[in-house]
């Protein structure tokens, strides 16, 4: 199904149903579709598969065009390749063809450059379109909308119309690998004589008006376009036919059906043609101004290097610990380290230290302006590895498009459906009176995404300098005509539809508005230093935040993109460190220049932490917790908050094999007194803000604006404990010594398995090397003595990437199932602990592998009493007693709309609920940034 979804979305369906899901899915594990017509009959035929998507009832059906849920928003270069077809854009110079390369960065899209493997846009992105999140659907082209990528498109087709495919005014689609001396001659509209590439479409009929739109709607929307778009465009281009001039007639009715939502989405388009009214406050703010800056760090950041212990340890040797972990392709020395006291952190090591890459953080941290938090991380709750941590983890681990996605949103839960974490505070604050900004500097969209009942407008920040539109036209004010193209949409408009021109109507806001700041006074010596991508979006959005008082808001988030961190097969984290070194370095220059230092907080994010132990490639590989930081003037720094790993050895609770490590702090907590700083101190209020937050204790897990910042306001003299989800002790690894040790290897097991001794560091005579899926080893003479509680610990070893997970049954009662999580190597044994209740006597303890990849390599079982260490607050056991299996988690579905979303239950503790102070009287009534147009009800799923 995982596979048929993604694949069916590629042929032009964001959404299909579940049954048109499974008819895909069937054909290709059967191979074979419409009783054998299609297919080979083998497992994994595409041509069955393909088969399935294309000759299915919802691909074909002619009344699924009415559908407003149907279709999907094309592609940029689908888009350019089918203009490219369908107008009959012909190469004359055959060694100067278009490659269409070095255009992600310009439309969205380029040939073979997505910014990752897993390419352009994440196939579960929901825009911030009323319409789509209410449904509950997806718009995954969506993602590469930015204002400057959908106004770049344009005018690269409006310049290929008017003078064939080459350099004019703009970059075009030119790409070559041959340049031309006469590629800039474009002064003439109409001229292609000098292009290597022109159109040569000429319709069958030119005999009317409705001749050329016939035939331009068929090719250009196959048959889409509505009449009363096509009645404004007949209305334009007719007096030009009436003169005689065809030619013309056709390049205007080119550039004006490519501008229409019916060429860009495949859905059905009903809309008013009245213009999306959009604007900004008009009262300037009461409260002072405060913006939040996330350094997103695409790809998964290797921060192991950005912090290490260093000297000064009260247990052990810390940094050999390090060394050892990450060897000798991978640490760094001491020398490559700038130092930082820790004597005011809880940390093991009073002394730790800082990649050189990025000492200017070193010398923020000294001045007391930034602060690290170690192993930090997306959790659902806080839990070790003896506890069943990836069963009580609701989301995928590992994956970048989940893990970004996760991150973006902070929602464990689903509490908030199709929001983000940015946005939902925006939405909190924008409650409050605050007037606020939600700003995506080349990432981040679906963060930055409120409450769909607030229609939270984002806006792209450019790293273009804004120019003019439409040079030496062939429509004059086409612009203006697109705004009417793309007008208000009907309350049965097709939801792709509605995305699509949403999103031309605040680009073409955002055009404006950055056209006007242009002129004002602050930017006309504006010369942002540095060079590179990073410097030009910090460069960006420092341009927005001086726009501040145009704009009239006092509440911003930014989320700025810097990409190129999955670093598999090499270790290359240190170039990217300089380069985002030196960015922040004039970032924050320009922010105490212009005052703005003691009113910006920065913080660094990423999909997730990688592992501590490299990886065979030279590289290092997915995991989980990983080390931020924090900077600002108002940061109380000098600190690091939360627990840096100790040991950094299998022994830690944490860690779940090759050096990666469930976190111990939880983003929820920066959040949490970031949130408060900026505003929100009213439980509700953070609640909605971060739905999660109930699942950690307030007190001990979650740091409040007084723990982050000098001029924190959070007077949370009340503590919270957890009350979300239902939560029980964590599981805590065994103190007593084993009381019986039963060798695996002198056990019972399938035929699939056999005793091994080519890997060392077992102990007995050997090892069991179990099988695959079903392979089992069966423990008969386990003494239980008087019977009770008692802990099976399993010593194993997974030298894989992938975890292994086996059934286990005590007795032949089913009590859950053990995931056995990869180790360093095959050579590398750690323990996995399960708490049951044993007989008295004797006892039958089986594990049988569940999985494709079959069971572990099982060295021995140590049979323990009951006694454990101090156990921690929060978290479910690793494994139920026979008798009582675990409460099941709630469902936490969201309610349809208009009912008010769901929230957590309530504490029962005393809440803090106290508001802070504001400077001066802050606004009782606040206007959205951009005033949209009210959204039409959501479209009924089919």
């Amino acid at each position: 199904p995982f596979m048929a979804s993604r694949v069916i979305q590629r042929f032009g369906i964001s959404n299909p149903s579940p049954a048109f899901i499974e008819r895909v899915a069937t054909a290709y594990a059967t191979g074979s579709y419409d009783n054998g017509r299609f297919g080979s009959g083998s497992y994994g035929d595409l041509g069955a598969l393909v088969a399935a998507i294309l000759l299915d009832d919802e691909t074909r059906k002619p009344v699924l065009d009415s559908d407003p849920a149907h279709g999907h928003i094309r592609e940029p270069l689908v888009k350019v390749l089918s203009f490219f077809r369908s107008m009959g854009v012909s190469f004359e110079q055959p060694l100067s063809l278009s490659t269409l390369m070095s255009l992600e960065s310009r439309i969205g899209q380029g040939s073979y450059e997505p910014p990752s493997v897993f390419s352009f846009f994440l196939p579960e992105y929901t825009p911030n379109v009323p319409a789509l999140q209410y449904a509950g659907l997806v718009a995954p082209e969506s993602m590469v909308l930015s204002g400057d990528n959908l106004l770049e498109l344009h005018e690269a087709i409006f310049g290929l119309v008017k003078f064939g495919v080459k350099k004019c005014y703009t970059d075009s689609l030119e790409g070559y690998r041959v340049g031309l001396p006469w590629q800039m001659l474009c002064n003439e509209e109409g001229d292609t004589e000098t292009a290597p590439a022109r159109s040569t479409y000429w319709p069958p009929s030119t005999a009317s008006v409705d001749d050329i739109l016939d035939d331009l709607s068929m090719l250009l929307t196959s048959g889409r376009l509505t009449p009363k778009n096509r009645a404004v465009i007949k209305s334009i281009v007719e007096p030009e036919f009436n003169t005689g001039n065809v030619a013309k007639t056709i390049r205007m009715a080119q550039q004006l059906l490519f501008a229409t939502p019916e060429f860009h989405s495949t859905s059905v388009t009903r809309n008013s043609n009245k213009v999306r009214e959009l604007s900004g406050y008009t009262d300037p703010p009461a409260a002072p101004y405060k913006a939040v800056v996330l350094l997103m760090m695409l790809g998964g950041a290797d921060s192991w290097n950005l912090l290490v212990p260093y000297s000064n340890c009260a247990i052990g040797n810390q940094y050999q610990e390090y060394k050892t972990a990450r060897g000798a392709s991978h640490s760094l020395s001491t020398t490559d380290l700038a130092p930082i006291s820790t004597l005011s952190s809880d940390q093991n090591c009073n002394t730790f230290g800082v990649t050189k890459d990025l000492d200017y953080l070193a010398e923020l941290y000294n001045n007391g302006e930034a602060i690290f938090f170690p192993n930090t991380g997306i959790l659902a709750k806080s839990m070790t590895k003896h506890d069943d941590w990836n069963g009580d983890t609701p989301f995928q681990l590992g994956a970048h498009n989940s893990m970004v996605h996760e991150f973006y949103r902070n929602d464990a839960f689903n509490e908030r459906p199709n929001s983000g974490v940015f946005g939902r505070m925006v939405d909190q604050l924008k409650l409050r009176g605050y007037q606020t900004g939600a700003n995506a500097a080349g990432a981040g969209s679906a963060m930055l995404t409120g409450d769909a009942q607030y229609n939270l407008p984002i806006r792209g920040v450019t790293t273009n300098n804004p120019d003019s539109l439409n040079k030496i036209p062939t429509v004059e004010n086409i612009y203006d005509i697109m705004k009417e193209l793309n007008g208000v949409g009907q309350h049965d408009n097709g939801v792709m539809s509605e995305a699509w021109s949403s999103r031309v109507s605040s680009g073409l806001f955002e055009h404006e508005e950055a056209i006007e700041f242009a002129q004002l006074p602050q930017f006309s010596d504006h010369a942002y230093p540095g060079e590179g991508s990073l410097n030009s979006r910090f460069g960006s959005v420092m341009k927005s935040m001086k726009s501040r008082g145009y704009r009239k808001v006092n509440r911003e988030f930014y989320v700025v993109k810097h990409d190129g961190y999955d670093h598999h097969g090499s270790n290359d984290v240190s170039g990217k460190f300089k380069s985002a070194n030196d960015a922040i370095r004039n970032f924050v220059g320009e922010l105490k220049s212009n005052g703005l230092w003691k009113s910006t907080v920065l913080v660094m994010g990423s999909d997730f932490g990688r592992s501590l132990n490299p990886n065979s490639s030279g590289g290092s590989d997915h995991a989980w917790g990983g080390n931020y930081f924090m900077v600002g003037g108002s940061v109380r720094g000098g600190k690091i908050l939360g627990k840096y790993p100790q040991p950094l050895t299998p022994d830690h609770p944490n860690w779940i094999g090759r050096g990666r490590f469930i976190p111990t702090t939880s983003w929820d907590a920066v959040w949490n007194g970031i949130g408060q700083w900026m505003g929100l101190h009213d439980e509700d209020e953070l609640n909605e803000a971060i739905p999660n937050r109930g699942s950690f204790d307030t007190c001990t897990e979650l740091f409040t604006d007084k723990d982050l910042f000098t001029d924190g306001a959070c007077t949370c003299s009340g503590c919270e404990t957890v009350t979300w989800p239902p939560t029980t002790p964590l599981t805590s690894a065994p103190t007593q010594a084993p009381r019986t040790i039963y060798q695996a290897e002198d056990q019972s097991w399938d035929s699939s398995g056999k005793v091994s001794y080519g890997n060392s560091g077992w102990t007995g005579e050997g090892y069991t090397n179990m099988g695959g899926k079903s392979s089992w080893v069966q423990f008969n003479t386990v003494d239980g003595g008087a019977g009770g509680a008692c802990t099976l610990g399993f010593r194993y070893s997974v030298g894989s990437n992938l975890p292994r997970s086996c059934t286990l049954k005590v007795n032949g009662v089913s009590v859950g199932t053990v995931t056995f999580s990869s180790t360093a190597s095959w050579d590398a044994w750690e323990y996995d602990y399960v708490e049951t209740t044993c007989l008295p006597g004797n006892n039958i303890i089986k594990i049988t592998a569940s999985t494709s990849e079959g069971g572990p390599n099982l060295d021995r079982m140590d049979l323990l009493t009951a006694t454990t260490s101090t156990p921690q607050p929060t978290n479910q056991p690793t494994m139920p007693v026979p008798t009582n299996l675990p409460t099941p988690k709630p469902t936490n579905q969201p309610s349809a709309p208009p009912t008010p979303l769901p929230t957590p239950p309530p504490s029962t503790a005393v809440p803090t609920n106290q508001p802070s102070p504001q400077p001066s009287s802050p606004p009782t009534t606040a206007k959205p940034t951009m005033l949209q147009t009210p959204q039409p009800s959501p479209p009924p799923i089919p």
